[in-house]
């Protein structure tokens, strides 16, 4: 399973995990954090904790923000979502006088439900790779990590040409692009705020 970048940010938020006791605050060392792979505490000394310069610049517009969404959500969410939706096609079923595109309602319930679930999953696997006691407690895990990927997914899914959402009436393309810039814009504003250490 890959690591995302809200896992690596997650264990930099460690105790026990580089950089020792820094909790990431601003923007720039958020998207530092994400970039660059914590190493269990003791490091070797020799191994720089830095990332490209250009993870911490921030961009506008719609495609971008888009892309930036994808940074939040876990790789195994997006490329499951995207064959799902690919294998079960135009899949109506009809519920009172409206037909119902199962095959993409489905596979969107299932994944917003699996998101945050696939994030611990991978913190819990870094974390055991390392050594370290699994994070059973729910004061070990990465909420804010879970909960981002999770709005981020939502969003996402909102925006893509595929989107069970194109279904309503009220759905424009407009209003997609709008939302993705909001979260992004939001989630990006929020994360320094929920940089609190997560306890070892």
């Amino acid at each position: 399973m890959s690591i995302n970048a809200l896992t690596n940010a997650a264990v930099a938020r460690r105790p026990d995990f580089q950089p020792e006791g820094a909790v990431p605050e601003s923007l720039a060392e958020v998207a530092v954090a994400a970039t660059a792979t914590p190493l269990p505490t003791p490091a070797p000394a020799d191994v720089p904790l830095t990332a490209s310069s250009s993870a911490a610049v921030a961009s506008s517009g719609p495609s971008t923000a888009l892309q930036t969404l994808t940074t939040y959500i876990p790789t195994e969410v997006l490329t499951l979502y995207v064959s799902a939706i690919a294998a079960l096609g135009p899949l109506t079923v009809r519920v009172g006088s409206r037909d119902l595109d199962v095959g993409r309602w489905l596979p969107f319930w299932c994944f917003l439900a699996a998101t945050p679930l696939i994030v611990w999953v991978a913190f819990a696997s870094k974390i055991k790779a390392a050594g370290r006691p699994l994070p059973v407690h729910i004061s070990k895990w990465p909420l804010w990590e879970m909960t981002a990927a999770t709005v981020a997914y939502a969003a996402w899914t909102f925006a893509l040409p595929a989107t069970p959402f194109a279904q309503e009436s009220w759905y424009s393309s407009g209003l997609a692009s709008f939302l993705i810039l909001v979260v992004s814009a939001g989630l990006g504003a929020i994360a320094p705020l929920m940089q609190r250490q997560l306890p070892a």
